[in-house]
Formats: structure tokens, sequence, C-alpha cells
């Protein structure tokens, strides 16, 4: 059996980190954030290299702070410009549990917005940006499950 590899079943395939740890949303610098690999540490923390900037690669959070820096941003909730000073990144649905730092759970956000929002849910405070964010997790999950057949 040496020199013979292991092919992955088609279940694992589908499974892959990489499918599933990207941003939902499309715009930028959401989709300059591209799937490295997970941390080696024990809870598997996904990576993301960020385009256009050396080094990395860095946590979800981290990876927004850079691709800001590079590609510029606005805030999710009002659209203002965000610089890099300005920038802050807001938990939607809160700061609670594994999924916390997802980056599906993290959008830009300038400080006035995030202070206003603090720990409400994202469709009390902007019920657009609620739906926004709804629609583009709901296209993610919808691909996923279509790709599982």
């Amino acid at each position: 059996m040496a020199g013979k590899a292991i092919r992955k079943t088609a279940q694992e395939e589908l499974e892959r980190p990489e499918i599933a740890a990207r941003p939902c949303l499309n715009s930028m610098p959401y989709r300059a954030l591209v799937f490295a690999r997970l941390h080696s540490d024990e809870m598997k923390v996904p990576l993301y290299w960020v385009a256009g900037v050396a080094d990395g690669p860095w946590s979800a959070t981290n990876s927004l702070k850079k691709a800001v820096g590079a590609h510029g941003a606005t805030c999710f909730y009002c659209s203002a410009t965000l610089a890099k000073d300005t920038a802050t990144i807001d938990h939607v649905e809160g700061q609670t549990g594994d999924a916390a730092n997802a980056i599906q759970n993290l959008v830009l956000a300038c400080k006035p917005c995030n202070a206003k929002k603090g720990h409400s849910p994202i469709d009390a405070f902007k019920p657009d940006a609620g739906r926004e964010w709804l629609q583009a997790l709901h296209a993610q999950v919808e691909e996923r499950l279509r790709k599982l057949g």
C-alpha cells in the first residue's frame, strides 16, 4: 500500500474548513480575506491571508483590521468611510460562545454605530443592515447545503 495516496471522501471534501471559514459578505474589504489554515492550537481557529498585505496569516479580527488598512472600508451600518484608526469590529451576534469571533459574525463599523448598537441584536439596531447580513449568511448556508446534496 506504500505510495498510494489516501483519497478523501466526497463528504470530507465538502466539509473542508476553507469552504465554511469565509466571510458571508462579498463587498470589500471582506472579499480580500482568504482562508489560510486552521491554527494548530486546541481551538482550531481559522487564520486568513489578506490580499495585498505581506506576512500573515491572522485571526479573523486581525485580518479585518489589516484589510481595512489595505483596502479601505465603510461602516456596515451607516456607510461612513472608515480609516484604519476609525474602524471597529462589531460582533453581530454578541461575544459569547465559540462562534463569537467567526468571520461570519464580524462586520466593520464606525465607532458611533458600534457604540449605539452595543449588545442589541442587529435587526433591532438597524433592520436593513440586519436583513442584509442575514440574507448574506442565508446564501452561504444555502450554498453549503446545495453542495451537500
